[in-house]
């Protein structure tokens, strides 16, 4: 017979960790929509610590039927890691997991009313705010030799002079000032645009890497 945890002390395992897995390393958010507006979906479970029936994961004969499933015997957790825990006994321990769950509380009642972190800025943003600053500006366009081209005709093939018209996570657009007679554009992947510093004309240098 199984000492299984009662639905509200599920809810309140779930709630406790802010419905987000306790594994340190997962933290994988379990709850949220379904396409029915009356519905959500749940990927958590709440395992037991010390196994609900004998022959279970971490399975402690001195616990009493109540103290098996009462809520300090639990851990909320994500399905997938659910299952590892109990597949790998040697390594996910009673004290592992009590540690987990710890954390996992610490860190929830932390966070409450707080606004999260804001995602560190990839470096494509960084390039493409700073680009940005330059619109419609004159910038120095630097073409770029790479690998064995650098010793025949050195690190720099040329520059010219451009006009930043617009600039995306993924590409920048330069041409012509808007208006001239022999107008061009050009799209660079920022993967191989550079940003640097035209010192001499005291501007922006794109450096666009050639191979």
């Amino acid at each position: 017979m199984r000492d299984d945890f009662a639905e509200q002390v599920k809810r309140t395992l779930a709630a406790r960790v802010g419905n987000l897995c306790s594994n340190p390393d997962c933290q994988a958010l379990t709850s949220g929509p379904q396409d029915d507006p009356t519905k959500v979906l749940n990927v958590g479970v709440a395992a037991h610590i010390s196994a609900a029936s004998v022959g279970g994961p971490r399975y402690n004969p001195s616990l009493t039927p109540e103290q098996r499933c009462h809520i300090n015997n639990g851990i909320w957790l994500c399905q997938n890691c659910a299952k590892l825990i109990d597949d790998d006994l040697l390594q996910f321990t009673e004290e592992l997991l009590r540690a987990w769950k710890t954390v996992a509380e610490y860190r929830a009642r932390n966070a409450i009313g707080k606004t999260s972190s804001p995602s560190p800025e990839s470096e494509s943003q960084r390039k493409r705010r700073a680009i940005l600053e330059w619109k419609d500006k004159t910038v120095t366009l630097s073409v770029m030799n790479t690998g064995n081209a650098v010793r025949v005709s050195g690190p720099r093939m040329g520059s010219s002079t451009v006009n930043v018209l617009d600039c995306t996570e993924y590409v920048v657009k330069v041409g012509s000032a808007p208006g001239t007679s022999n107008g061009f554009c050009k799209s660079i992947p920022l993967d191989n645009i550079t940003i640097g510093h035209d010192d001499q004309n005291n501007r922006l240098e794109l450096q666009e890497r050639y191979s």
